[in-house]
């Protein structure tokens, strides 16, 4: 460990027991206090800390988050895995498990079902935004500003004659996906390739993760995904409430 990371990391321990000035964390370092104030700079910039007023630092609401994150990465797969393989064995059809990760949803698992051909999602790859079951979800659930960012940043790309490309289109579909309560994806990133997803709340009760489940036909057949919601809707009530949380 380099010497700057082993004093931000010494930091941190410190604020961790308590608030201090910069004269106290100076000391603590074994610095001048104009080199420790350079040295809380980048810290407090990040958000992983936090000048009060009262002059003291303490941590920043970041780590809250990061530490959240951390938590819910390491439990939310191995949690809502046999739910998932069971639901995949029951429809024989894919199931994926998609999450908000770092300002991305990304597939964090994936169960391939006996009948299904191979499809372009892998685990670790970031999730069509605008057409993507799991996504939308996910993205009709969050608060307005935090959809916004992941919108604003998005490329609306055409990938079968069915995927919405318009913003304003799309925004007015995330409506429609939140009324509901599930998504679908009917062919529009994959020909033949239909989802209808589900999303699991986290610890806040925001929708930050999804499950959703893939069927291959030629046709779009909206009946029959809607046949297979309760299932899906079952699975992820299943996986809420294994993190002990409850379902939407």
């Amino acid at each position: 460990m380099s010497k700057t990371v082993a004093k931000a990391v010494h930091v941190l321990e410190t604020l961790a027991a308590a608030p201090k000035t910069i004269a106290e964390l100076a000391r603590e370092l074994g610095v001048h206090s104009s080199t420790a104030l350079r040295m809380l700079q980048p810290l407090a910039d990040g958000g992983l800390i936090a000048r009060g007023p009262d002059g003291r630092y303490r941590l920043g609401f970041r780590l809250v988050e990061l530490g959240q994150q951390v938590l819910e990465e390491m439990d939310l797969r191995a949690v809502a895995r046999p739910h998932l393989i069971a639901l995949a064995d029951a429809t024989r059809s894919t199931v994926h498990l998609a999450q908000l990760v770092d300002g991305q949803i990304v597939y964090v698992d994936k169960i391939d079902g006996a009948a299904s051909i191979r499809t372009w999602s892998r685990i670790g790859r970031a999730v069509p935004l605008h057409t993507a079951a799991a996504s939308k979800v996910i993205l009709a659930a969050l608060p307005a500003e935090r959809r916004d960012r992941l919108l604003s940043a998005h490329a609306f790309t055409r990938y079968t004659e069915r995927t919405i490309t318009d913003e304003t289109e799309f925004r007015d579909h995330l409506a429609e996906v939140e009324r509901l309560g599930y998504a679908t994806d009917q062919a529009e990133f994959e020909p033949l390739v239909h989802c209808i997803g589900v999303g699991i709340p986290d610890a806040t009760g925001q929708l930050a993760a999804a499950v959703s489940l893939t069927t291959v036909r030629a046709d779009a057949d909206l009946p029959e995904l809607e046949r297979l919601l309760g299932q899906v809707r079952e699975t992820a009530s299943a996986i809420a409430a294994a993190l002990g949380r409850s379902a939407s």
